[in-house]
């Protein structure tokens, strides 16, 4: 079961990979049709209503392959298509378009209404006509919504008897909101679904205009000890990816070092040379949205039970460099992100067959970073491609668990919060090459993503 963003994120990565959509509107429009021919008698009048967007192709796919066998279609549409691919089979349509103003003329003469006006994709609250429009549909004798009900999750939506539903479940989706719920194989391809892409910016938080200092992401940074630059570097992704407030709490060896780095740390010092279950009590004087711990903290067995306290008292945790290994991880919103040395001390092999289990039987999010990066939840998996050799470089790391970090704070899952950093991370490193050169180092990619994120 997946978000409805999730739906525009396939649509935007399939299109980057040149991915022909007429392809899986043909395959949508072909199953939603062979379901009504499969189930009702080609004496029924079927009452089609497109939108602009590629549902309402979908809708012109079905109406072609209805009238070659024989059923009486009306087709409405509430404007011209906005995609190529809906623009091909509005062309291909074997019958006259109705104006949506038309549309109460046939809901007394109509045996099935087909909603195909509204997709996955909209945004905000109805408007009007479109309001009045879903107002009137919903006065039909039987509905029949396609991929999503009109208006879902809106104060006016459409409510069908049935919703033919593509590719997989739909969160929030039920019996009550969306009648008999009918999952349609598309034939959507596995390596698109399974790769990261342009689509993965569409998870990054708008920005609201209304929030004050502190409500865009609190973060906590904890490490430091045996190496300072990687909490300090931590901490600038974070801030960089968006976060409004970052501490970093680090021993008192590490703290000269780390409070000089940039102004805007909010630098703690802890007492001591090893984070240990100790000196992290001062964490729990400040509400922090997330704590990422680990960068630079060297793996003394007490820094390991500081992990774990940090894991018992708060909801979104990164786990990063030294403080990767075995927890309780108490079913909480956690992201593990080890390189392939790394993830040995979670005994378990770099292979898709053993991180998907371990994340299912942890609930954790696993980030494998590398030339190609894995990202996983156990239920779901994507691979990503983007970057550049020289993020290989020492402190990449550290830049993305802040902004791991930063993406939990805002409120995404971990799963989410992966995908997008490992993508937006990989095209900072991009533009870095090209931008700087060869030499580039971890504080311009940090610039950069802030500069790819503007773009989301």
């Amino acid at each position: 079961m997946r978000k409805l963003i999730e739906f525009q994120i396939l649509d935007q990565n399939a299109e980057k990979q040149n991915f022909d959509l007429s392809i899986l509107m043909n395959n949508a429009g072909t199953n939603v049709a062979n379901h009504i021919i499969d189930n009702y008698n080609n004496t029924k009048i079927v009452t089609i209503v497109c939108g602009n967007g590629n549902n309402g192709g979908d809708g012109y796919v079905v109406a072609n392959i209805l009238i070659e066998k024989g059923f009486q279609v009306n087709v409405l549409n509430s404007g011209l298509p906005k995609s190529s691919a809906a623009n091909r089979a509005l062309s291909n349509l074997q019958c006259d378009i109705i104006p949506l103003d038309d549309l109460g003329k046939f809901k007394d003469s109509s045996d099935i209404l087909l909603d195909c006006l509204l997709g996955s994709g909209i945004k905000g609250e109805i408007r009007s006509p479109l309001d009045e429009y879903i107002s009137l549909m919903n006065g039909f004798s039987l509905i029949i919504s396609v991929d999503v009900p009109s208006g879902f999750g809106t104060k006016h939506s459409i409510i069908p008897d049935k919703t033919l539903t593509f590719h997989d479940f739909k969160t929030n989706m039920n019996s009550k909101n969306s009648g008999e719920i009918i999952l349609l194989d598309i034939n959507f391809p596995a390596e698109i679904d399974s790769m990261t892409g342009p689509g993965e910016l569409l998870l990054y938080p708008v920005w609201n205009t209304s929030n004050r200092k502190g409500e865009n992401g609190k973060v906590a940074i904890v490490g430091g000890g045996p190496f300072s630059g990687a909490p300090s570097l931590a901490a600038l992704g974070s801030y960089r990816s968006g976060s409004d407030l970052v501490h970093v709490f680090v021993p008192e060896n590490s703290y000269e070092a780390v409070s000089k780095f940039i102004p805007e740390l909010i630098v703690h010092k802890l007492n001591g040379e090893q984070i240990n279950p100790h000196n992290i009590e001062d964490l729990f004087n400040y509400d922090f949205d997330s704590v990422v711990i680990g960068p630079g903290m060297g793996k003394d067995s007490k820094s390991f039970e500081a992990v774990q306290i940090l894991i018992d008292n708060y909801d979104n945790v990164v786990i990063d460099a030294d403080a990767i290994n075995l927890y309780n991880f108490s079913s909480k919103n956690i992201v593990l992100t080890p390189h392939k040395g790394e993830i040995e001390r979670l005994e378990i092999r770099p292979t898709e067959d053993a991180m998907n289990q371990f994340a299912l039987d942890n609930n954790i999010t696993l980030v494998l970073k590398g030339e190609t990066d894995f990202i996983t939840n156990g239920e779901y998996f994507k691979y990503n491609k983007t970057g550049h050799p020289r993020m290989a470089v020492g402190g990449t790391g550290d830049v993305l668990a802040g902004f791991v970090g930063t993406l939990l704070a805002k409120g995404l899952s971990g799963y989410e919060a992966g995908r997008l950093a490992c993508y937006s991370l990989g095209l900072a490193g991009e533009k870095s090459y090209d931008e700087i050169g060869s030499g580039f180092l971890p504080t311009d990619l940090a610039v950069s993503l802030s500069k790819v994120l503007k773009k989301s």
